[in-house]
Protein backbone atom coordinates (compact mmCIF):
# COMPACT_ATOMS: atom_id res chain seq x y z
CA UNK A 1 0.00 0.00 0.00
CA UNK A 2 1.25 3.46 -0.91
CA UNK A 3 0.85 6.26 1.63
CA UNK A 4 1.03 9.82 0.34
CA UNK A 5 0.22 13.43 1.11
CA UNK A 6 -2.21 15.45 -0.98
CA UNK A 7 -2.30 19.21 -0.44
CA UNK A 8 -5.73 20.63 -1.14
CA UNK A 9 -9.42 20.60 -0.30
CA UNK A 10 -10.66 17.20 0.85
CA UNK A 11 -14.15 17.89 -0.48
CA UNK A 12 -12.77 18.29 -3.98
CA UNK A 13 -10.42 15.33 -3.80
CA UNK A 14 -11.31 12.20 -5.77
CA UNK A 15 -11.00 8.95 -3.85
CA UNK A 16 -13.16 5.90 -3.23
CA UNK A 17 -13.86 7.11 0.31
CA UNK A 18 -13.22 10.29 2.30
CA UNK A 19 -12.55 10.03 6.03
CA UNK A 20 -13.33 12.87 8.44
CA UNK A 21 -13.76 12.86 12.21
CA UNK A 22 -15.69 14.14 15.18
CA UNK A 23 -14.94 14.38 18.88
CA UNK A 24 -17.60 13.20 21.29
CA UNK A 25 -19.94 15.93 22.43
CA UNK A 26 -19.48 18.21 19.41
CA UNK A 27 -22.91 19.36 18.23
CA UNK A 28 -21.83 21.39 15.22
CA UNK A 29 -18.84 20.02 13.28
CA UNK A 30 -16.11 22.43 12.23
CA UNK A 31 -12.92 22.35 10.20
CA UNK A 32 -12.73 19.84 7.37
CA UNK A 33 -15.60 17.80 8.82
CA UNK A 34 -17.78 20.90 8.91
CA UNK A 35 -16.87 21.78 5.33
CA UNK A 36 -17.75 18.27 4.12
CA UNK A 37 -20.97 18.35 6.16
CA UNK A 38 -22.03 21.62 4.57
CA UNK A 39 -21.16 20.36 1.09
CA UNK A 40 -23.32 17.25 1.46
CA UNK A 41 -26.34 19.09 2.80
CA UNK A 42 -25.81 18.72 6.55
CA UNK A 43 -26.02 14.92 6.68
CA UNK A 44 -23.46 14.70 9.50
CA UNK A 45 -25.20 17.39 11.56
CA UNK A 46 -28.51 15.60 11.05
CA UNK A 47 -27.04 12.32 12.31
CA UNK A 48 -25.72 14.11 15.41
CA UNK A 49 -29.04 15.86 16.01
CA UNK A 50 -31.03 12.65 15.65
CA UNK A 51 -28.70 10.67 17.93
CA UNK A 52 -27.47 8.37 15.16
CA UNK A 53 -23.85 9.45 15.67
CA UNK A 54 -22.23 10.96 18.75
CA UNK A 55 -18.52 10.81 18.00
CA UNK A 56 -17.82 8.17 20.64
CA UNK A 57 -14.50 6.37 20.42
CA UNK A 58 -14.62 3.69 17.71
CA UNK A 59 -18.03 4.79 16.40
CA UNK A 60 -18.41 5.28 12.65
CA UNK A 61 -20.96 6.87 10.35
CA UNK A 62 -20.97 5.72 6.71
CA UNK A 63 -22.61 8.00 4.13
CA UNK A 64 -23.30 7.90 0.39
CA UNK A 65 -23.89 11.63 -0.23
CA UNK A 66 -24.50 11.44 -3.99
CA UNK A 67 -23.35 15.01 -4.53
CA UNK A 68 -21.42 17.87 -2.93
CA UNK A 69 -18.03 16.14 -2.72
CA UNK A 70 -15.91 14.46 -5.35
CA UNK A 71 -15.83 11.09 -3.57
CA UNK A 72 -18.84 8.74 -3.60
CA UNK A 73 -18.44 7.72 0.06
CA UNK A 74 -17.78 9.52 3.33
CA UNK A 75 -16.84 7.85 6.59
CA UNK A 76 -16.99 9.84 9.83
CA UNK A 77 -14.83 8.38 12.61
CA UNK A 78 -15.57 9.03 16.26
CA UNK A 79 -12.50 10.13 18.20
CA UNK A 80 -14.03 10.00 21.67
CA UNK A 81 -13.44 12.65 24.32
CA UNK A 82 -11.00 15.33 23.19
CA UNK A 83 -9.15 15.45 26.53
CA UNK A 84 -8.40 11.71 26.34
CA UNK A 85 -7.26 11.67 22.72
CA UNK A 86 -3.59 10.73 22.26
CA UNK A 87 -1.18 10.06 19.42
CA UNK A 88 -1.74 6.34 19.79
CA UNK A 89 -5.46 6.96 19.35
CA UNK A 90 -4.54 8.41 15.95
CA UNK A 91 -3.01 5.03 15.09
CA UNK A 92 -5.94 3.08 16.48
CA UNK A 93 -8.52 5.19 14.62
CA UNK A 94 -7.38 3.73 11.30
CA UNK A 95 -8.57 0.19 12.04
CA UNK A 96 -12.32 0.80 11.45
CA UNK A 97 -11.38 2.84 8.37
CA UNK A 98 -9.36 0.03 6.80
CA UNK A 99 -11.96 -2.54 7.83
CA UNK A 100 -14.68 -0.54 6.07
CA UNK A 101 -12.50 -0.13 2.99
CA UNK A 102 -11.85 -3.87 2.93
CA UNK A 103 -15.54 -4.65 3.35
CA UNK A 104 -16.45 -2.32 0.47
CA UNK A 105 -13.45 -3.50 -1.61
CA UNK A 106 -12.14 0.04 -2.06
CA UNK A 107 -8.80 0.94 -3.58
CA UNK A 108 -8.15 4.54 -2.51
CA UNK A 109 -8.89 6.10 0.88
CA UNK A 110 -8.33 9.80 1.60
CA UNK A 111 -8.33 11.02 5.19
CA UNK A 112 -8.01 14.22 7.15
CA UNK A 113 -5.20 14.35 9.71
CA UNK A 114 -6.81 13.28 12.98
CA UNK A 115 -5.95 15.27 16.08
CA UNK A 116 -3.84 17.98 14.47
CA UNK A 117 -6.61 20.59 14.55
CA UNK A 118 -8.98 20.66 17.50
CA UNK A 119 -7.02 17.82 19.10
CA UNK A 120 -3.96 20.04 19.49
CA UNK A 121 -1.43 17.39 18.39
CA UNK A 122 1.74 18.26 16.50
CA UNK A 123 1.01 17.74 12.76
CA UNK A 124 4.19 15.79 12.08
CA UNK A 125 3.63 13.45 15.03
CA UNK A 126 -0.04 13.01 14.13
CA UNK A 127 0.93 12.16 10.54
CA UNK A 128 3.53 9.67 11.76
CA UNK A 129 0.97 7.79 13.84
CA UNK A 130 -1.65 8.01 11.09
CA UNK A 131 0.72 6.56 8.50
CA UNK A 132 1.78 3.85 10.94
CA UNK A 133 -1.83 3.01 11.73
CA UNK A 134 -2.88 2.82 8.10
CA UNK A 135 -0.12 0.33 7.30
CA UNK A 136 -0.69 -1.77 10.42
CA UNK A 137 -4.48 -1.76 10.04
CA UNK A 138 -4.25 -2.81 6.41
CA UNK A 139 -2.30 -5.94 7.37
CA UNK A 140 -3.66 -9.41 6.69
CA UNK A 141 -1.88 -12.75 6.43
CA UNK A 142 -3.70 -14.33 3.50
CA UNK A 143 -1.00 -16.47 1.90
CA UNK A 144 -3.10 -19.62 2.16
CA UNK A 145 -6.47 -18.16 1.24
CA UNK A 146 -7.76 -19.14 -2.17
CA UNK A 147 -9.81 -15.95 -2.44
CA UNK A 148 -7.84 -12.87 -1.51
CA UNK A 149 -9.65 -10.01 0.17
CA UNK A 150 -9.53 -6.63 -1.50
CA UNK A 151 -6.80 -4.34 -0.26
CA UNK A 152 -6.40 -0.59 -0.22
CA UNK A 153 -3.66 0.36 -2.66
CA UNK A 154 -3.44 4.05 -1.68
CA UNK A 155 -3.92 5.76 1.66
CA UNK A 156 -3.84 9.52 1.25
CA UNK A 157 -3.73 12.27 3.85
CA UNK A 158 -5.34 15.44 2.57
CA UNK A 159 -3.93 18.59 4.17
CA UNK A 160 -5.28 22.03 3.35
CA UNK A 161 -2.57 23.99 5.20
CA UNK A 162 0.42 24.32 2.90
CA UNK A 163 2.61 25.65 5.73
CA UNK A 164 2.63 22.29 7.51
CA UNK A 165 2.67 20.10 4.39
CA UNK A 166 6.40 19.30 4.62
CA UNK A 167 6.06 18.17 8.24
CA UNK A 168 3.03 16.07 7.47
CA UNK A 169 4.77 14.43 4.51
CA UNK A 170 7.83 13.63 6.64
CA UNK A 171 5.76 12.20 9.48
CA UNK A 172 3.61 10.14 7.14
CA UNK A 173 6.68 8.65 5.46
CA UNK A 174 8.34 7.71 8.74
CA UNK A 175 5.19 6.13 10.11
CA UNK A 176 4.67 4.07 6.97
CA UNK A 177 8.29 2.84 6.98
CA UNK A 178 7.94 1.72 10.58
CA UNK A 179 4.65 0.00 9.80
CA UNK A 180 6.14 -1.85 6.83
CA UNK A 181 8.98 -3.19 9.00
CA UNK A 182 6.52 -4.30 11.68
CA UNK A 183 4.32 -6.06 9.11
CA UNK A 184 7.38 -7.92 7.82
CA UNK A 185 7.86 -9.29 11.32
CA UNK A 186 4.14 -10.05 11.68
CA UNK A 187 4.34 -12.25 8.59
CA UNK A 188 7.06 -14.30 10.30
CA UNK A 189 4.94 -14.77 13.42
CA UNK A 190 1.84 -15.70 11.40
CA UNK A 191 3.63 -18.23 9.19
CA UNK A 192 2.72 -21.90 9.81
CA UNK A 193 5.35 -23.64 11.96
CA UNK A 194 6.15 -26.13 9.21
CA UNK A 195 6.99 -23.24 6.89
CA UNK A 196 9.19 -21.35 9.32
CA UNK A 197 11.56 -23.60 11.19
CA UNK A 198 14.92 -22.37 12.54
CA UNK A 199 16.54 -22.57 9.12
CA UNK A 200 13.56 -20.73 7.59
CA UNK A 201 13.78 -17.92 10.12
CA UNK A 202 17.48 -17.62 9.28
CA UNK A 203 16.67 -17.36 5.56
CA UNK A 204 14.08 -14.68 6.23
CA UNK A 205 16.61 -12.69 8.26
CA UNK A 206 19.01 -12.63 5.32
CA UNK A 207 16.57 -10.38 3.44
CA UNK A 208 16.91 -7.60 6.01
CA UNK A 209 17.79 -4.03 5.28
CA UNK A 210 18.40 -3.93 1.53
CA UNK A 211 22.16 -4.05 1.96
CA UNK A 212 22.22 -1.83 5.07
CA UNK A 213 22.15 -4.82 7.44
CA UNK A 214 24.77 -7.54 7.64
CA UNK A 215 23.35 -10.92 8.64
CA UNK A 216 25.40 -13.85 9.89
CA UNK A 217 23.95 -17.25 10.75
CA UNK A 218 25.73 -19.74 12.98
CA UNK A 219 24.79 -23.39 13.43
CA UNK A 220 25.40 -26.34 15.68
CA UNK A 221 29.15 -26.45 15.05
CA UNK A 222 29.70 -22.91 16.27
CA UNK A 223 27.29 -23.36 19.18
CA UNK A 224 29.27 -26.39 20.31
CA UNK A 225 32.55 -24.47 20.02
CA UNK A 226 31.09 -21.64 22.10
CA UNK A 227 29.67 -24.12 24.67
CA UNK A 228 26.10 -22.86 24.28
CA UNK A 229 24.57 -25.51 26.50
CA UNK A 230 21.14 -23.89 26.58
CA UNK A 231 20.73 -23.43 22.84
CA UNK A 232 22.05 -26.90 22.06
CA UNK A 233 19.89 -28.63 24.67
CA UNK A 234 16.60 -27.03 23.64
CA UNK A 235 17.28 -27.79 19.98
CA UNK A 236 18.25 -31.42 20.51
CA UNK A 237 14.76 -32.82 20.01
CA UNK A 238 14.30 -31.43 16.49
CA UNK A 239 15.64 -32.76 13.22
CA UNK A 240 16.41 -29.14 12.31
CA UNK A 241 19.48 -28.00 14.20
CA UNK A 242 19.45 -24.69 16.07
CA UNK A 243 20.63 -21.45 14.52
CA UNK A 244 22.04 -18.28 16.03
CA UNK A 245 21.00 -15.34 13.85
CA UNK A 246 23.05 -12.14 14.15
CA UNK A 247 21.96 -9.00 12.27
CA UNK A 248 24.22 -5.92 12.42
CA UNK A 249 23.15 -2.42 11.47
CA UNK A 250 25.97 0.12 11.63
CA UNK A 251 24.06 3.39 11.74
CA UNK A 252 26.28 5.08 14.30
CA UNK A 253 29.78 6.39 13.94
CA UNK A 254 32.61 3.82 13.61
CA UNK A 255 33.71 2.67 17.01
CA UNK A 256 30.51 3.75 18.78
CA UNK A 257 29.05 1.32 21.30
CA UNK A 258 26.53 -1.28 20.23
CA UNK A 259 22.96 -1.64 21.39
CA UNK A 260 22.07 -5.33 21.54
CA UNK A 261 18.55 -6.61 20.86
CA UNK A 262 18.07 -10.23 21.90
CA UNK A 263 14.88 -12.05 20.92
CA UNK A 264 13.50 -15.51 21.66
CA UNK A 265 13.23 -17.50 18.45
CA UNK A 266 11.40 -20.72 19.35
CA UNK A 267 9.74 -21.36 16.00
CA UNK A 268 7.49 -24.02 17.55
CA UNK A 269 7.13 -25.05 21.17
CA UNK A 270 5.61 -28.38 22.14
CA UNK A 271 6.96 -28.00 25.67
CA UNK A 272 9.33 -30.86 24.98
CA UNK A 273 9.09 -33.79 27.39
CA UNK A 274 7.19 -31.46 29.76
CA UNK A 275 4.48 -31.54 27.12
CA UNK A 276 1.92 -28.73 26.79
CA UNK A 277 -1.80 -29.39 26.64
CA UNK A 278 -3.09 -29.85 23.11
CA UNK A 279 -5.57 -26.98 23.39
CA UNK A 280 -3.99 -23.93 21.81
CA UNK A 281 -0.74 -25.64 20.88
CA UNK A 282 -1.20 -24.50 17.28
CA UNK A 283 -0.61 -20.97 18.55
CA UNK A 284 2.91 -21.94 19.67
CA UNK A 285 4.15 -20.86 16.26
CA UNK A 286 4.09 -17.38 17.83
CA UNK A 287 6.81 -18.34 20.33
CA UNK A 288 9.35 -16.65 18.08
CA UNK A 289 7.58 -13.27 18.23
CA UNK A 290 10.39 -11.78 20.32
CA UNK A 291 12.98 -12.79 17.74
CA UNK A 292 10.83 -11.56 14.86
CA UNK A 293 10.36 -8.28 16.70
CA UNK A 294 14.09 -7.74 17.16
CA UNK A 295 14.78 -8.44 13.49
CA UNK A 296 11.92 -6.12 12.49
CA UNK A 297 13.35 -3.41 14.76
CA UNK A 298 16.67 -3.64 12.93
CA UNK A 299 14.82 -3.48 9.62
CA UNK A 300 13.00 -0.36 10.83
CA UNK A 301 16.24 1.23 12.07
CA UNK A 302 17.79 0.78 8.64
CA UNK A 303 14.71 2.15 6.85
CA UNK A 304 14.55 5.18 9.14
CA UNK A 305 18.29 5.81 9.16
CA UNK A 306 18.60 5.68 12.95
CA UNK A 307 22.06 6.85 13.96
CA UNK A 308 23.04 3.99 16.22
CA UNK A 309 25.00 0.76 15.96
CA UNK A 310 22.49 -2.01 16.59
CA UNK A 311 22.87 -5.77 16.64
CA UNK A 312 20.00 -8.25 16.89
CA UNK A 313 20.84 -11.69 18.28
CA UNK A 314 18.15 -14.32 17.79
CA UNK A 315 18.62 -17.91 19.00
CA UNK A 316 16.32 -20.01 16.79
CA UNK A 317 15.20 -23.51 17.81
CA UNK A 318 12.28 -25.93 17.76
CA UNK A 319 11.40 -27.38 21.16
CA UNK A 320 10.33 -30.84 20.08
CA UNK A 321 9.83 -34.35 21.42
CA UNK A 322 12.15 -37.16 20.33
CA UNK A 323 14.55 -39.74 21.71
CA UNK A 324 17.28 -37.13 21.68
CA UNK A 325 15.30 -34.38 23.43
CA UNK A 326 16.67 -32.90 26.63
CA UNK A 327 15.10 -34.06 29.87
CA UNK A 328 13.91 -32.74 33.22
CA UNK A 329 16.78 -33.36 35.61
CA UNK A 330 19.49 -32.59 33.07
CA UNK A 331 22.20 -30.13 34.10
CA UNK A 332 23.39 -27.77 31.39
CA UNK A 333 26.61 -25.78 31.25
CA UNK A 334 25.85 -22.45 29.63
CA UNK A 335 28.11 -20.28 27.47
CA UNK A 336 28.77 -18.07 30.49
CA UNK A 337 30.08 -21.05 32.46
CA UNK A 338 27.07 -21.13 34.83
CA UNK A 339 25.30 -24.45 35.28
CA UNK A 340 21.52 -24.85 35.15
CA UNK A 341 19.35 -27.69 36.42
CA UNK A 342 16.38 -28.32 34.13
CA UNK A 343 13.16 -28.80 36.05
CA UNK A 344 10.86 -28.16 33.08
CA UNK A 345 11.69 -28.49 29.40
CA UNK A 346 8.82 -26.06 28.79
CA UNK A 347 10.87 -23.26 30.38
CA UNK A 348 13.12 -23.29 27.35
CA UNK A 349 13.05 -19.66 26.26
CA UNK A 350 15.16 -18.42 29.14
CA UNK A 351 17.78 -21.09 28.38
CA UNK A 352 18.36 -19.97 24.80
CA UNK A 353 18.13 -16.29 25.74
CA UNK A 354 20.77 -16.76 28.43
CA UNK A 355 23.28 -18.02 25.85
CA UNK A 356 22.31 -15.27 23.39
CA UNK A 357 22.77 -12.58 26.05
CA UNK A 358 26.20 -14.00 26.89
CA UNK A 359 27.10 -14.05 23.20
CA UNK A 360 26.05 -10.41 22.77
CA UNK A 361 28.07 -9.38 25.83
CA UNK A 362 31.25 -11.19 24.78
CA UNK A 363 31.14 -10.40 21.06
CA UNK A 364 29.80 -6.81 21.05
CA UNK A 365 30.34 -5.39 24.57
CA UNK A 366 27.11 -3.38 24.22
CA UNK A 367 26.16 -0.32 26.23
CA UNK A 368 22.71 -1.83 26.75
CA UNK A 369 20.95 -5.16 26.14
CA UNK A 370 17.21 -5.30 25.48
CA UNK A 371 15.57 -8.70 25.24
CA UNK A 372 12.02 -9.65 24.29
CA UNK A 373 10.27 -12.97 24.60
CA UNK A 374 6.91 -14.65 24.81
CA UNK A 375 8.33 -16.02 28.02
CA UNK A 376 5.71 -16.80 30.67
CA UNK A 377 2.05 -17.49 31.10
CA UNK A 378 2.47 -15.88 34.50
CA UNK A 379 2.92 -12.50 32.84
CA UNK A 380 -0.35 -13.00 30.96
CA UNK A 381 -2.08 -13.74 34.27
CA UNK A 382 -0.55 -10.61 35.83
CA UNK A 383 -1.00 -8.08 33.03
CA UNK A 384 -3.39 -9.68 30.53
CA UNK A 385 -3.32 -8.80 26.85
CA UNK A 386 -2.97 -5.04 27.36
CA UNK A 387 0.51 -4.50 28.78
CA UNK A 388 3.89 -6.21 28.48
CA UNK A 389 5.95 -6.94 31.58
CA UNK A 390 9.27 -5.12 31.89
CA UNK A 391 12.21 -5.83 34.21
CA UNK A 392 15.72 -4.47 34.33
CA UNK A 393 18.88 -3.99 36.35
CA UNK A 394 19.23 -0.20 36.34
CA UNK A 395 17.06 2.82 37.04
CA UNK A 396 18.46 4.86 34.15
CA UNK A 397 17.75 2.36 31.37
CA UNK A 398 14.36 1.48 32.85
CA UNK A 399 13.49 5.18 32.93
CA UNK A 400 14.37 5.51 29.25
CA UNK A 401 12.20 2.51 28.47
CA UNK A 402 9.27 4.00 30.39
CA UNK A 403 9.65 7.21 28.39
CA UNK A 404 9.78 5.23 25.14
CA UNK A 405 6.69 3.30 26.16
CA UNK A 406 4.75 6.50 26.82
CA UNK A 407 5.88 8.10 23.55
CA UNK A 408 5.21 5.03 21.38
CA UNK A 409 1.90 4.03 22.94
CA UNK A 410 3.18 0.47 23.43
CA UNK A 411 2.49 -0.20 27.09
CA UNK A 412 5.11 -1.67 29.41
CA UNK A 413 4.84 -2.07 33.18
CA UNK A 414 7.84 -2.57 35.43
CA UNK A 415 7.90 -5.65 37.65
CA UNK A 416 10.31 -5.81 40.59
CA UNK A 417 13.52 -7.85 40.64
CA UNK A 418 14.16 -7.87 44.39
CA UNK A 419 17.04 -10.09 45.50
CA UNK A 420 14.66 -12.30 47.48
CA UNK A 421 13.34 -13.71 44.19
CA UNK A 422 16.74 -15.27 43.49
CA UNK A 423 16.12 -17.78 46.28
CA UNK A 424 13.45 -19.36 44.08
CA UNK A 425 15.88 -20.21 41.28
CA UNK A 426 18.68 -21.61 43.45
CA UNK A 427 19.41 -25.26 42.69
CA UNK A 428 20.66 -27.98 45.01
CA UNK A 429 22.76 -29.54 42.23
CA UNK A 430 23.72 -26.59 39.98
CA UNK A 431 24.17 -22.83 40.08
CA UNK A 432 20.56 -22.18 39.00
CA UNK A 433 17.38 -24.02 38.13
CA UNK A 434 15.24 -23.00 35.17
CA UNK A 435 11.94 -22.47 37.00
CA UNK A 436 11.22 -20.89 40.36
CA UNK A 437 7.95 -22.49 41.34
CA UNK A 438 4.35 -21.27 41.17
CA UNK A 439 4.89 -17.84 42.76
CA UNK A 440 6.04 -14.83 40.74
CA UNK A 441 6.74 -16.84 37.61
CA UNK A 442 7.31 -13.86 35.30
CA UNK A 443 9.68 -12.28 37.82
CA UNK A 444 11.74 -15.40 38.53
CA UNK A 445 12.13 -15.92 34.76
CA UNK A 446 13.37 -12.34 34.52
CA UNK A 447 15.72 -12.86 37.46
CA UNK A 448 17.15 -15.92 35.71
CA UNK A 449 18.07 -13.72 32.73
CA UNK A 450 19.46 -11.03 35.04
CA UNK A 451 22.06 -13.54 36.19
CA UNK A 452 23.45 -13.61 32.65
CA UNK A 453 23.15 -9.89 31.89
CA UNK A 454 25.41 -9.14 34.85
CA UNK A 455 26.53 -5.51 35.09
CA UNK A 456 25.56 -4.59 31.52
CA UNK A 457 22.50 -2.30 31.54
CA UNK A 458 19.66 -4.60 30.57
CA UNK A 459 15.88 -4.67 30.19
CA UNK A 460 13.74 -7.75 29.66
CA UNK A 461 10.29 -7.53 28.04
CA UNK A 462 7.84 -10.37 28.54
CA UNK A 463 5.45 -10.03 25.60
CA UNK A 464 3.54 -13.30 26.04
CA UNK A 465 0.21 -11.53 26.52
CA UNK A 466 0.53 -8.86 23.84
CA UNK A 467 2.33 -10.47 20.89
CA UNK A 468 -0.90 -12.04 19.59
CA UNK A 469 -4.46 -10.73 19.90
CA UNK A 470 -7.26 -13.27 20.12
CA UNK A 471 -9.84 -10.58 19.40
CA UNK A 472 -9.82 -7.01 18.16
CA UNK A 473 -8.20 -4.72 20.71
CA UNK A 474 -6.23 -1.46 20.89
CA UNK A 475 -6.23 -0.94 17.14
CA UNK A 476 -5.16 -4.49 16.27
CA UNK A 477 -7.21 -7.07 14.43
CA UNK A 478 -6.87 -10.66 15.71
CA UNK A 479 -3.43 -12.10 15.03
CA UNK A 480 0.19 -10.99 15.52
CA UNK A 481 0.74 -7.42 16.71
CA UNK A 482 4.43 -6.78 16.06
CA UNK A 483 5.07 -5.83 19.69
CA UNK A 484 7.58 -4.49 20.85
CA UNK A 485 8.95 -2.86 17.68
CA UNK A 486 7.29 0.54 18.20
CA UNK A 487 8.69 0.75 21.72
CA UNK A 488 12.16 -0.32 20.60
CA UNK A 489 12.33 2.18 17.74
CA UNK A 490 11.29 5.00 20.07
CA UNK A 491 14.04 3.93 22.49
CA UNK A 492 16.64 3.65 19.73
CA UNK A 493 15.81 7.13 18.42
CA UNK A 494 16.21 8.60 21.89
CA UNK A 495 19.36 9.86 23.55
CA UNK A 496 22.14 7.84 25.15
CA UNK A 497 24.55 5.39 23.60
CA UNK A 498 25.84 5.07 20.05
CA UNK A 499 25.46 8.19 17.97
CA UNK A 500 21.73 8.73 18.31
Amino acid sequence: MKTELVVGDIGKHRADMLVVNLFEGVKSPGGATGAVDKAIGGAISAAIRDGDFRGKWGETLFLRPGKGVAAPRVLVVGLGKREKFTLDHVRQSTLPVMQMAKKKKLSTVASVLHGAGAGGLDPEDAARFLGLGAVLSGYEYDRYKSEKAGRVSRFQVVEGNRRVAAKVRRGLSRGAKLGEAINWGRDLVAAPPGDLRPDGLARAARSLGGGKVRVKVFGRKEAEAWKMGGLLAVGKGSEVSPRLIVAEYRGGRPGARWTALVGKGVTFDTGGISLKKWEGMEKMKYDMAGGAGMLAAVRAAAALGIRRNIVAVVPAVENMLSGSAYRPGDVLRMMSGKTVEVLSTDAEGRLILADAITFAKKRYRPDVILDAATLTGACVVALGSVTMGMMGNGAEVLGRMRDASAASGERAWELPLHEEYREQIKSDVADLKNIGGPEGGAITAGYFLKEFAGDTPWVHMDIAGVAWMEKEKMGYAPGPTGVPVRLLVEFLQGGGGGDA
